[in-house]
């Protein structure tokens, strides 16, 4: 298991964006993250956040087995941007080969997008994909 990635502290926090388990949830993530990335006040790209956030929400539907999936978006203290995507499955077989792009192309793509991408176990039950993205210009 990769070690949850470390952060500071949160400064904003969105609502959980709470998600039906089937090939619609990525897109409706990435229409209700718009708004609240506005709204967290995110100097980054709006557009490179939401999709980073799709991808995970589409790999937790594909492998996770959810019927629901909850997504977070939080803000540090360093500007950072926290999306944290949950699923009810308590492992991630073959991680690191997922990220390098050998079994997928979701956590790979994220991680080429500029997300350090992370996973770990949640105190309930399942775990929890991290990606954390810079702030950084964004483009027109």
């Amino acid at each position: 298991m990769e070690p949850a990635a470390m952060i500071t502290a949160v400064l904003h926090e969105s609502p959980p964006i709470d998600l039906p388990g089937n090939a619609h949830a990525a897109k409706q993530a990435r229409a209700q993250a718009r708004s609240q990335l506005t709204l967290l006040g995110w100097q980054g790209s709006i557009h490179v956040a939401t999709d980073v956030l799709g991808r995970l929400v589409d790999n937790a539907v594909r492998h996770g087995m959810a019927e629901r999936v909850k997504a977070r978006l939080a803000i540090t203290e360093t500007q950072q941007l926290v999306i944290d995507v949950e699923d009810p499955t308590p492992q991630f077989l073959a991680f690191g080969a997922a990220v390098q792009g050998e079994t997928g192309r979701g956590l790979w793509e994220a991680k080429r997008l500029g997300a350090r991408v992370v996973w770990f176990l949640r105190n309930d039950a399942g775990k929890t994909v991290r990606a954390t993205l810079a702030p950084g210009p964004v483009e027109p």
